[in-house]
């Protein structure tokens, strides 16, 4: 799979419902209700799926690992572009986003949340 059919494939799969239910369940799960939190996946959305073959929405509804609601979490807008160019350029360890729930815990449990 080329690149411009990968971005449209994502862009697809992020319009299905089980894809809207996925988000919710995370947001939910943290408790979260500030404006602009957005929820990404840990282990890198792309790379789910390439692992698994995905070539069509019905295929990514199908793929238990791809809505794990244990491997997404809730970021803002901002943390979320940092992690998505961090990913692009395959700078992140596997520690990577342990060290980032820490962080994020910290400033939430800071601000009172």
């Amino acid at each position: 799979m080329d690149k411009k059919e990968l971005n449209k494939l994502c862009f697809e799969i992020r319009k299905c419902d089980k894809y809207k239910r996925w988000r919710q369940k995370v947001l939910d799960r943290d408790k979260e209700i500030l404006k602009n939190l957005q929820v990404h996946h840990k282990d890198p959305f792309r790379e789910i799926i390439l692992r698994n073959n995905i070539t069509t929405v019905r295929d990514a509804e199908e793929c238990k690992e791809l809505w794990k609601i244990s491997n997404g979490i809730t970021i803002t807008k901002g943390e979320h572009s940092v992690i998505s160019l961090l990913e692009r350029y395959k700078y992140h360890t596997k520690g990577f986003f342990t060290a980032i729930e820490r962080l994020l815990k910290e400033q939430k449990k800071a601000k009172g949340l």
